[in-house]
């Protein structure tokens, strides 16, 4: 530890201690020691510079009132009390007397970032007005959540120890050498959660403007269950989401911790209400809850008389760290799915594709790439995640299957088997559109493999789609891969969806609708590729494109008058101009029809 912070501790283990104590040695030249009962205060020529001030002599209220406003990269509240607050509110507002001499508006604060180790050391509308003018902060929840946190986990591990004393699995002359072991993975486990959530508020961050309907809906949804007060959180109301709209602007980051805070508390609610904790799949979750020192203690783990609440609040964290505080409530609308049911898709999804390992790669480039390049690539994982969730909850197949596990281990080896081959049976709309997404990723400062990975995550999520055809058809993954593309590119699907993608469409409700539509499409392609295969009869033994090619022809000559009569609307859509979001309800209704004849 650093010298200084080691005084501190000395400092606060004396009796009685006071900052008079530590060492004014330790501080840099010109600074010092004051107390704020004294009537005035000397400064230094380096004290004024710091502060911005041109007196000799101030007031303490004048010089902490001229060190909140001064320039600086961190203002950090590591003590009692409110000093930022909002020009519109009051000192009567914040309710904290003793700083009313000397608190400031969040409009007047010039540091790049504050952060809260204190409780409350802005007001929420303070730092909503100290957002809107650039400023950099969180909450005072978020910036102390690895506090709580960690008396989680020491409540926790002591239940856990208690019951394997009980057992005669831990003898108690071991217990306090076991907890002090513990410190080091306790603290990596802590801090790996607070990087995930923080690195949620920023992915929700960037992406706030075009959020603001989802945003605004999953507030009114929680208010019409009792669950939230706007105006107790200091959110914006319908008469301020309807401005922030109109200037095209999003929620900032502190009130997005709001939400991120509500998503994960109604996740938890549904979660630990339902079965889902009860899946054997989740014992791996609860294990890895604990440091390691104790991993022998699992069935003391498995008795844990918290043991659905650990595994529903790990698992509500993660949906909503990786998906974003609206993930839930846009799956739910998209198909009319409660909580537990998206959160097992989820579960799936993200094991089936590994997209915790991709994102721990992009998470890995910390300091070694731009941050904006690292967001946009997480924002590209989030995307794959969502369609696959979506797919997932669509075709029901944790039932079906036995469960969270065995639905993994089902689809797993299946997508692999593509990602292996992605770039070569990609449609050219595809790889076209993957490959510049790439080139944008390297220009950017990715690395090129991470780069072409994370570009070929949207291709690659019709791997579900090609693991069910292939298993209801009984032929291979590779060439059904092969014939799933083709008939995606024949038909113009892949342009259809490409172009869809692009559509920023202002109505919640024509959203919505392009969102069913997108899937639907999926569902449609991949009824038209199993039509093809059973058409073709025995698959062939080796994924070859021009035998997929050939199928999807032979198929096509069968059906020649229906074919001929959709491929003839689908050119007059398409020659007729840009893409819009009329003319793709209209060409995916064709798809449809001809899917009927699957």
């Amino acid at each position: 530890p650093h010298e200084g912070s080691l005084r501190r501790w000395r400092m606060f283990d004396l009796p009685r201690s006071s900052w008079r104590d530590y060492d004014a040695k330790l501080i840099s030249k010109g600074g010092g020691i004051f107390s704020r009962a004294e009537k005035s205060i000397a400064l230094s020529p380096e004290a004024r510079a710091v502060a911005g001030l041109t007196k000799d002599r101030v007031t303490p209220s004048e010089l902490l009132t001229a060190l909140l406003k001064g320039p600086c990269e961190l203002l950090w509240f590591g003590g009692i009390g409110a000093y930022v607050k909002a020009s519109t509110e009051s000192n009567i507002d914040v309710g904290d007397k003793a700083n009313d001499g000397h608190r400031v508006n969040g409009r007047d604060v010039r540091a790049l970032v504050i952060g809260e180790g204190a409780n409350l050391g802005v007001t929420q509308a303070g730092r909503e007005e100290y957002c809107r003018r650039g400023g950099r902060i969180n909450t005072d929840a978020v910036d102390n959540s690895a506090g709580v946190d960690t008396s989680d986990h020491e409540v926790n591990i002591k239940i856990l120890l208690a019951e394997a004393q009980r057992t005669g699995a831990l003898k108690p002359d071991e217990r306090v050498p076991l907890l002090a072991a513990m410190t080091g993975d306790v603290e990596t486990h802590v801090l790996r959660h607070n990087y995930d959530q923080t690195r949620a508020l920023t992915l929700a961050q960037a992406s706030a403007a075009s959020d603001l309907d989802s945003a605004e809906r999953f507030m009114v949804r929680l208010e019409a269950a009792g669950k939230l007060s706007r105006a107790v959180e200091g959110l914006p109301e319908a008469d301020e989401i309807r401005s922030l709209r109109e200037r095209k602007i999003g929620l900032v980051r502190p009130e997005l911790a709001k939400l991120l805070a509500y998503a994960k508390i109604d996740a938890f609610d549904a979660l630990v209400a339902s079965d889902v904790p009860d899946d054997p799949h989740f014992e791996a979750t609860l294990v890895g809850y604990f440091p390691p020192q104790v991993a022998s203690f699992k069935d003391a783990m498995l008795r844990h008389r918290l043991r659905r609440e650990i595994i529903s609040t790990c698992l509500a964290d993660d949906l909503v760290n990786m998906g974003g505080p609206t993930f839930v409530d846009r799956v739910r609308e998209t198909m009319r799915a409660g909580a537990p049911e998206i959160a097992t898709a989820f579960e799936v999804a993200r094991h089936v594709f590994r997209f915790d390992g991709h994102t721990a790669r992009i998470d890995g480039l910390d300091v070694k790439a731009p941050a904006a390049t690292q967001t946009a690539l997480h924002q590209e994982v989030c995307r794959a995640l969502t369609r696959a969730t979506i797919y997932l909850v669509r075709r029901g197949r944790m039932a079906a299957r036995g469960g969270v596990g065995a639905t993994i281990a089902a689809y797993r080896p299946a997508v692999d088997a593509q990602r292996d081959a992605i770039w070569e049976t990609m449609t050219d709309q595809e790889r076209e559109r993957a490959q510049a997404r790439a080139e944008r990723f390297i220009a950017e400062g990715a690395p090129e493999d991470i780069a072409r990975d994370t570009a070929a995550l949207a291709p690659l999520v019709a791997a579900l789609d090609v693991a069910d055809m292939a298993e209801r058809t009984a032929w291979p993954v590779g060439p059904a891969a092969q014939v799933f593309r083709k008939v995606g590119a024949k038909f113009g699907i892949d342009r259809m969806r490409g172009a869809a993608m692009a559509f920023s469409l202002e109505q919640h409700w024509d959203r919505l609708a392009l969102r069913r539509t997108l899937e639907e499409l999926y569902e449609d392609q991949r009824l038209l590729a199993e039509a093809v295969t059973r058409h073709a009869g025995a698959p062939p033994k080796a994924a070859d494109a021009t035998t997929a090619q050939t199928a999807v022809a032979a198929w096509m000559a069968a059906n020649q008058a229906r074919v001929s009569s959709v491929l003839g609307a689908l050119g007059e859509l398409e020659s007729s101009g840009a893409w819009t979001f009329a003319k793709t309800i209209l060409a995916a209704a064709e798809v449809r029809a001809l899917s009927d004849l699957a």
